[in-house]
């Protein structure tokens, strides 16, 4: 009964949930809306203005740090509360862009000023769609560049609370993000299919 209860306790403690705070960086310059999650789980969180977070974690979790334009870094959670994360930028070396456009010009009734505009499409490869983005209305198409099994979409505002949660099976279709109902600004799209984890969206209702 003694060995019993002394390893109970040690499990009760190793599954008790730590307060995590920290800043995200580059080099002094602090990342604001930088995408926080613990790995291979919805729960995660947005920096705020001056790059800091706060969420509740466990021992030994894995924090999956983003954002957009840097490498994405992993960090395994030991005794330390509080992390300094400093992101190195991304080249996108292996991001392959192809550009179609076609432009429309006006000439001014006055002077003979002749304005024009640049309509661009770009394509790129192995990309999930997400369109309209910005959507005026607050409905979004998420389109994913392969078909998935299951697929678990949570959507957070800028606080990072989860304010939408949805599972899809045998998704191989568009599915509809609807934010009609919220306020404009910018919410993070995360999404693991098949027990990974794509890279977060941010979605901007306009």
């Amino acid at each position: 009964m003694t060995l019993f209860t002394v390893v109970l306790c040690f499990n009760l403690v190793a599954m008790a949930q730590i307060s995590i705070t920290g800043i995200v960086t580059n080099d002094s310059i602090p990342l604001e809306s930088a995408n926080i999650f613990i790995k291979s789980s919805l729960k995660g969180i947005a920096t705020d203005s001056i790059g800091e977070f706060k969420l509740q974690a466990k021992k030994g979790d894995t924090l999956s740090i983003s954002y957009l334009g840097y490498k994405t870094k992993e960090v395994v959670l030991d005794k330390t509360h509080n992390l300094d994360i400093k992101l190195e930028e991304d080249s996108f070396d292996e991001v392959v862009v192809i550009a179609y456009g076609n432009q429309t010009c006006t000439t001014l009734c006055c002077g003979g000023i002749r304005i024009c505009e640049t309509h661009i499409e770009s394509k790129s490869n192995n990309k999930n769609k997400f369109f309209p983005n910005p959507s005026s209305n607050g409905i979004f198409q998420l389109q994913l560049n392969e078909n998935y099994d299951n697929v678990e979409i949570s959507i957070a505002n800028m606080s990072g609370r989860i304010i939408q949660n949805s599972i899809h099976q045998k998704l191989d279709k568009n599915v509809e993000i609807d934010l009609s109902q919220y306020q404009s600004g910018i919410y993070i799209i995360n999404i693991i299919a098949d027990g990974n984890r794509l890279e977060p969206i941010k979605a901007v209702r306009g």
